[in-house]
């Protein structure tokens, strides 16, 4: 708050009373002369009686904002150790966070169709083997199922996560044979047979796709005996410590 100065208002209230005392030595009156006196006297006397007043009044707003300042910082303070406790009660209950969604990308020489628990998955270059498609995989995922073709020679279906928690090789289950339902979550393919897979079936690597992956298919992935048309399988692990 700023504070009052009467410094002017005195020096007005001065010239006054010089005023009167040569107003007095033309018109000597003593009566008129001693009430001017009286006044400015009163006014000076009310001046300073108001500054005395403004230095009270600025006295307690100093002790205002510097309790309000006090009251600020230690709500903060309090705010702070509260949002600390409970990111460590959610660490102690929960772990540390996890997105809710992984990053799959995955390739098929020539044709791919993905299915993530029985449900088709719109790709954006399905049959470009070497322009992979990058789809979010849910951690609640529970079967990656993928139908691969082949137009040529060479057939393969390769794939991974960013975490290399989904990565192509023998885990997968792939055949040649087409049954009902074989994408679906209920599916029972404990009699499908391993995936094969080649280390080297292609020089190129695939653009964000883990080099530890593996191009997966049935036994005949190659030459012009090589299936045409395969299903592969992955049933991924249910137990929370393996995401």
């Amino acid at each position: 708050m700023k504070k009052f100065k009467p410094t002017a208002c005195l020096l007005v209230l001065s010239f006054l009373f010089c005023a009167a005392e040569e107003t007095s030595a033309e018109h000597p009156s003593l009566k008129e002369f001693q009430k001017l006196h009286d006044i400015v006297s009163k006014l000076t006397g009310e001046l300073r009686e108001l500054n005395d007043r403004v230095k009270v009044l600025t006295s307690r707003v100093d002790r205002y904002e510097q309790q309000n300042d006090k009251n600020i910082f230690e709500i903060r303070k309090s705010t702070k150790k509260e949002i600390t406790e409970m990111q460590n009660a959610l660490k102690k209950c929960c772990g540390t966070y996890k997105p809710k969604e992984r990053v799959l990308t995955i390739s098929t020489d020539d044709e791919c169709y993905l299915f993530l628990d029985g449900e088709e998955i719109t790709l954006t270059h399905p049959k470009d083997w070497d322009v992979p498609d990058t789809v979010l995989l849910p951690r609640e995922t529970t079967v990656i199922a993928v139908k691969g073709v082949n137009l040529y020679a060479d057939a393969g279906i390769i794939a991974s996560t960013d975490d290399g928690y989904v990565i192509t090789n023998s885990s997968w289950k792939c055949t040649n044979k087409k049954s009902l339902g074989w994408e679906g979550l209920d599916f029972d393919d404990s009699k499908w047979p391993p995936a094969s897979y080649s280390e080297n079936s292609f020089e190129k690597p695939i653009e964000g796709i883990r080099r530890d992956a593996h191009w997966i298919w049935t036994d005949s992935f190659s030459g012009k005996l090589s299936d045409k048309t395969v299903y592969c399988r992955l049933t991924l692990k249910k137990s929370k410590k393996s995401d």
